[in-house]
């Protein structure tokens, strides 16, 4: 039934005198009234939310800490684990007076969330050392390391994103002194890195009751611990040791989330929430565990329109939801890629132009207007496709945002599907058919 309506409505559409064409242009095409031409734009969108896979979070350059709590997609918290090495100099003056002991962080500018008010952040001591797990090539949001009770700090600061200004977080005295020591005596425990590493297993950064997220870079010269300490001669020389972040590629971090009481409270790994169920809406965040997944099942009813006929142009327009975008910022670029019945995506299976160019949507936001804040893609070689596509190699479209920003941005995205009466999501196909 669905696709004898659609085939009514474009031999409706087609048998117009004035067809669509502004702003268009069909190539090595003579209209000497042997060819008409027609905008069809109520194909069918079938959109849902659904939660993919744990992420690899490992190696990213960014330690995530913090976290806030959002209307729809619930509570969102993250912590970031991570080794520090012996400074390659360690050997101290016999005179050597320990005086403190602090976590230097840099923030890279991004964070997401109410950054005002003061953050608890809380850094603990692992209990076990941080590696890879037997058969695992990367570490993944979901996992979690034992870690001590007692936590090295634990206060409220004042964090600054994008100031450009190191956070120090002064750590517990007890565990200075007691690194100060060994080092003084070089002890067995910092002889070596294989004995530090068994002795100092890693840290895990954290947040508590906080109202945003934050990023900083997770590098050997942004992320260290710095032992601070004097020495006395004729004046005081104030000295320091730096324990620089190690093994990047160990770096990673845990992300949890409580969904009850919104409306993905029922979101489980599989076939996800068709947008019907959620109020003509689809949910994005992808650390929060959110993608938007769209099926056109109406496309292979082209063909039925004719030997002669063929796709000109396809355009795909999202509309996000006005209202969710006032204070959160929208994900600035997002891709499309080809996901199988599974929501599978193939490394590299990106949605390209025909000019064989990535494309992310060309976000366009109008907070005057909402209803013409829009994400468009140029959608016209995947519907040449999957007109003709069997069962075996029918791909739907999965909303993703880039591989580099995947693990590590909190931008959200509510959006609207085929029947949202206000942002309505479009199909375009500018279709040409031979008479």
């Amino acid at each position: 039934m669905q696709v004898q309506k659609i085939l009514l409505g474009v031999a409706a559409a087609c048998s117009l005198a004035a067809c669509d064409k502004a702003g268009f242009t069909y190539d090595n095409v003579t209209d000497g009234g042997h060819v008409q031409y027609t905008l069809l734009d109520t194909l069918e969108i079938q959109m849902r939310t659904v939660q993919p896979d744990s992420m690899a979070t490992s190696g990213s350059g960014i330690a995530l800490a913090g976290g806030y709590t959002d209307a729809y997609f619930g509570k969102i918290s993250a912590g970031s684990y991570f080794r520090v090495a012996l400074p390659s100099e360690r050997t101290l003056e016999d005179n050597a007076v320990y005086d403190s002991i602090e976590l230097v962080m840099r923030p890279n500018g991004h964070a997401y969330g109410d950054t005002l008010p003061l953050q608890t952040l809380q850094v603990y001591q692992l209990q076990q050392p941080l590696v890879l797990p037997e058969n695992y090539t990367a570490l993944f949001s979901h996992q979690q390391f034992p870690y001590n009770s007692t936590p090295l700090f634990s206060q409220p600061v004042l964090i600054t994103p994008t100031a450009g200004n190191l956070l120090h977080l002064r750590l517990a005295d007890a565990k200075g002194q007691e690194l100060f020591g060994l080092l003084k005596n070089k002890a067995t425990e910092v002889s070596s890195e294989d004995y530090f590493r068994e002795y100092f297993k890693g840290l895990y950064v954290k947040g508590n009751g906080n109202t945003a997220v934050f990023g900083f870079t997770a590098a050997d010269s942004s992320l260290y611990i710095r032992l601070h300490y004097h020495v006395v001669t004729h004046e005081k020389e104030e000295k320091y040791l730096d324990f620089l972040m190690t093994t990047p590629e160990l770096q990673f971090n845990a992300i949890q989330r409580e969904r009850n009481g919104t409306p993905l409270e029922g979101l489980q790994p599989g076939n996800g929430l068709a947008s019907a169920a959620t109020g003509n809406r689809a949910f994005l965040q992808a650390p929060g565990g959110a993608l938007v997944r769209m099926d056109f099942p109406s496309l292979s009813a082209l063909q039925e329109l004719g030997r002669y006929g063929r796709i000109q142009r396809a355009e795909l327009v999202l509309r996000p939801v006005s209202g969710t975008y006032i204070r959160e910022a929208l994900p600035p670029r997002l891709a499309l890629c080809l996901a199988d019945n599974k929501n599978q995506v193939a490394y590299g299976d990106t949605l390209l132009t025909a000019m064989g160019m990535s494309q992310y949507g060309s976000l366009v936001t109008d907070k005057l207007n909402p209803e013409n804040t829009s994400y468009v893609y140029d959608v016209t070689i995947y519907c040449k496709s999957m007109m003709n596509a069997d069962s075996y190699t029918y791909r739907g479209l999965l909303l993703s945002p880039p591989a580099g920003e995947y693990a590590t941005q909190f931008n959200r995205l509510v959006l609207g599907d085929g029947k949202n009466s206000q942002h309505r999501a479009q199909l375009k196909i500018y279709y040409l058919l031979y008479q």
